[in-house]
């Protein structure tokens, strides 16, 4: 597989998460990055511990496993004209 000659989209993801963390990576060598585990927000600076930010709320995580076993869920597209007006 090439990025120019995909075969599936989830070989497009997949490339897509591997520049996304070799960047993030390369980053947060020089300076400082917010990134998200187990529902925190934490700020790292190089040669420093995680800083907490903000504990998120209002996600229930036992029903996001539920839906990720399921499958692939399709979203609706809708008239963005329609809202603003």
């Amino acid at each position: 597989m090439t990025i120019e000659n995909p075969k599936h989209e989830g070989e497009i993801a997949n490339a897509a998460a591997l520049a996304l963390q070799k960047c993030f990576i390369e980053v947060s060598r020089t300076r400082t990055v917010l990134y998200v585990e187990n529902d925190i927000v934490w700020s790292k600076a190089p040669n420093n511990t995680p800083v907490l930010v903000k504990k998120l709320s209002g996600r229930h995580p036992d029903l996001a496993k539920r839906f990720a076993g399921r499958g692939t869920y399709k979203i609706k597209k809708r008239d963005n004209n329609a809202i603003n007006s």
